[in-house]
């Protein structure tokens, strides 16, 4: 391996753990990101960590201001409606393409991710950090699993990276919102109507879905009206 190659390993390495950090809320919205602190923080030279900050601002998950550096995204009411509404496009129609071509190994993806996710909402603990990445990563492979199939590599890329920015606005909260009596029957109905190729009932359900994250974290974050008190008069 060359030393681009090694520099290029360390980069995709803290670009992920960096990423990690900040869809995690352990480094605070609107923080900066100084190259010294980081440096000490992440045990890395600063040739990689500014690869690796210059991927994240491509991705949208540091923000680089020219001369005053880098900071994380803040959190916003425009821009959790943004991604809310444009991934509610985007996944039921990557849902709809894959309930055309999906295969067996599809459905048993399906299967399996939704088995993995209602034993980890069994077993919930929504203040505790461990279970939260926990969580979020079966919910994350349902997700994916759902969309598995569509041919539009392109297409699912970019659900995925919604899906990881609107993860961004439940984490920060420190606690993960969800109502825990539908949390189960929501997503075994995703599935069901995902696996009986009910395309618009599906899509439809997935849409919903998608919405109530934004419909619990506006309130805790915004206000009672779901209003960023930076635009209050």
């Amino acid at each position: 391996m060359t030393d681009g190659d090694h520099a290029a390993t360390a980069a995709e390495a803290v670009a992920h753990r960096l990423r990690q950090d900040i869809v995690a809320g352990d480094l605070a919205p609107a923080a900066k990101l100084r190259l010294r602190d980081l440096v000490e923080r992440y045990g890395i030279g600063t040739t990689p960590l500014r690869e690796a900050l210059s991927r994240l601002v491509a991705e949208g998950f540091v923000n680089g201001e020219g001369q005053k550096g880098f900071s994380v995204p803040p959190v916003t009411r425009a821009h959790l409606l943004d991604i809310t509404r444009t991934r509610q496009m985007l996944e039921p129609e990557a849902l709809r393409l894959a309930m055309q071509a999906g295969d067996a190994a599809w459905e048993d993806g399906i299967v399996a991710s939704l088995s993995l996710l209602k034993r980890e909402i069994e077993r919930r603990d929504p203040a505790n950090p461990a279970w939260q990445d926990s969580y979020e990563a079966k919910h994350h492979r349902f997700h994916r699993a759902l969309v598995a199939a569509c041919p539009l590599r392109s297409l699912t890329g970019f659900c995925d990276e919604l899906y990881v920015q609107m993860t961004r606005y439940r984490r920060v909260m420190k606690t993960v919102l969800v109502d825990w009596n539908r949390a189960t029957p929501v997503h075994e109905n995703l599935a069901t109507l995902a696996l009986a190729r009910d395309e618009a009932t599906a899509m439809a359900a997935l849409r919903e879905h998608i919405g109530t994250t934004a419909d619990h974290v506006l309130p805790v974050l915004f206000g009672p009206d779901g209003q960023d008190p930076r635009d209050l008069p």
